[in-house]
């Protein structure tokens, strides 16, 4: 699922390359910068989901284990997801890596099995801000603190975990909601 995390880079770094060489013809006048586009988030009440986790403690790069074990599990069962695979993320980065706690999931049918370590959890509807991050992966840990500094000075408070859910073609085009729960 991560694993063309270097293939976007390769070209990233092309692009950028392309764009630093690029000068404007002398008959054309050199266009102004363009202006970042405003971190866009919506706050939304997402509905209630049953879905199936897979809790995990210690390092994010275990993600793609972790999700290849959660998809092996719903595919030997004969279990088609219900939605978009979601990750969510319980402890603050200060705690260290070794002391992380997440888990990923997939929203699931109701008559979904599970056998330990997996476990059914219905999530609650929530009142939830979401950004919709495009592009590289690596990304998302500078857009994060933009998404808190939106939700505090849109005079919302933190009222539970944040969360990814991965759309799209990872290897390819990268799309992944930002979510994290609030209230007013």
């Amino acid at each position: 699922m991560f694993a063309a995390r270097s293939t976007g880079l390769a070209v990233l770094a092309t692009a950028l390359a392309v764009s630093a060489t690029a000068q404007p013809s002398p008959a054309s006048p050199a266009t102004p910068p363009q202006a970042k586009p405003a971190f866009e988030v919506q706050v939304v009440t997402l509905e209630p989901v049953r879905a199936l986790v897979l809790p995990m403690k210690g390092s994010y790069s275990q993600h793609q284990d972790a999700f290849g074990q959660l998809g092996g599990f719903l595919a030997q069962r004969g279990v088609e997801p219900a939605g978009p695979p979601f990750a969510r993320y319980f402890s603050d980065p200060s705690v260290g890596e070794a002391n992380l706690v997440w888990e990923v999931g997939f929203p699931v049918p109701a008559d979904a099995p599970t056998k330990a370590p997996f476990e059914i959890k219905e999530l609650p509807a929530t009142l939830t801000a979401v950004h919709v991050h495009r592009g590289p992966m690596e990304e998302l840990g500078t857009a994060w603190p933009q998404m808190i500094e939106w939700v505090v000075s849109n005079g919302y408070q933190i009222a539970g975990p944040a969360s990814h859910v991965f759309k799209g073609d990872m290897a390819v085009s990268p799309e992944v909601e930002m979510r994290i729960a609030v209230r007013k």
